[in-house]
């Protein structure tokens, strides 16, 4: 089929998916001539559980968006269930609500049409294709962008999967439940409370059968209902963060945390750094040259603690649950837990200067 250019002129910045990556690179961009393309309408169909720090949130001026604060994490295992205080505070947010907020830092273009992949310099889309001087792959999981690159990018032995359903409940603090439906932490469930619903959700560490049925068994358990159900692939391994001139950020980077599943601090740190290297270029501050080298530098800073994320969820899948429970005892005993989260919570604290993003998580 022959593409016509759907635009004469070209833009500044074309970013490929309006959530919260894509939406985070595109706020540092006002007045620029940004594209953001999205096969849905900005802040509609979630795929995340919405929970993130309070910090993040407050580093960029959108606690409008908070639901519910907690100050406690339990971790739950058939043999045993511990509670940590929260190094940091947690919250649970309005996705649409957080969404709107972030389309309103920047004053992008929002089209809503899938992008399909990268053709004659631009970005093909079933309106034609849009060219422009930056090229931003933020379309989830499946890399769409970058994939129409390197074919075989996207592995599904780097993939975990999860689904969520929201519903009326009301409680306090994030809880986690490990092997819910195994002898082993293979499949994970969570109740993470937002006022008067609680987004209640499972996944699995791994693509290999359907989870429906153990979201289901999970909610009749504690008396619940399930309500609409949606989720999707949960990138488990981190990715290039530039193929030739396309950045990646967000899930299509691998940028979501392995064994946690953690994705909205992530891509509110990248994107809005990202947003902010694109802008000095525009500006001539910067070369393109010098944003894609900072900006590999940025990740690869990080890469060597993704890979240890990654070893961990590799561990807790083959730790048999009672050892499991007693390692969480053991830590809540010891306060192992305390320069753990520090670490964790510390090297992608979103709102930090570009000159100290060499901190690892």
């Amino acid at each position: 089929m022959e593409h016509q250019l759907a635009d004469g002129a070209e833009y500044d910045v074309i970013i490929a998916g309006a959530s919260f990556a894509g939406l985070a690179v595109a706020a540092p961009l006002r007045g620029k001539r940004v594209l953001l393309l999205d096969r849905k309408p900005v802040g509609t169909r979630p795929t995340s559980a919405c929970g993130t720090t309070l910090q993040a949130l407050q580093a960029l001026g959108l606690e409008e968006a908070v639901q519910q604060i907690h100050q406690e994490v339990t971790l739950h295992t058939p043999y045993r269930s511990v509670t940590y205080p929260a190094s940091h505070t947690q919250c649970v947010l309005d996705y649409a609500l957080l969404c709107r907020l972030l389309q309103e830092r920047g004053d992008a273009e929002f089209l809503q049409t899938p992008a399909l992949g990268l053709e004659q310099g631009g970005v093909r889309t079933s309106q034609g294709i849009y060219r422009g001087r930056f090229l931003v792959d933020a379309s989830g999981w499946r890399a769409t962008l970058a994939s129409s690159l390197r074919p075989g990018l996207v592995r599904a032995d780097h993939l975990s999967v999860g689904i969520e359903t929201v519903i009326p409940h009301r409680q306090e603090g994030l809880h986690f439940w490990l092997g819910i439906s195994e002898k082993r932490a293979i499949d994970i469930g969570w109740v993470f409370p937002a006022g008067d619903v609680s987004h209640v959700g499972v996944a699995r560490y791994a693509r290999n059968r359907p989870l429906r049925g153990t979201l289901d068994r999970f909610l009749a358990e504690r008396g619940l209902e399930c309500g609409e159900v949606y989720g999707g692939a949960i990138p488990a391994a981190l990715r290039p963060a530039t193929i030739g001139d396309l950045f990646l950020v967000g899930d299509a980077a691998g940028h979501c945390l392995p064994t946690t599943g953690e994705g909205i601090r992530a891509a509110l740190f990248f994107g809005t750094h990202l947003g902010q290297l694109l802008n000095d270029t525009l500006e001539g501050r910067m070369t393109p040259a010098a944003a894609r080298a900072l900006y590999r530098e940025m990740v690869e800073q990080r890469r060597r603690a993704y890979g240890w994320l990654r070893g961990l969820q590799g561990l807790v899948t083959r730790t048999p649950l009672p050892l499991l429970g007693e390692g969480l005892h053991l830590a809540e005993l010891t306060a192992l837990y305390k320069p753990v989260f520090r670490r964790y919570y510390g090297g992608l604290a979103v709102g930090t200067a570009p000159a100290t993003l060499h901190t690892r998580p």
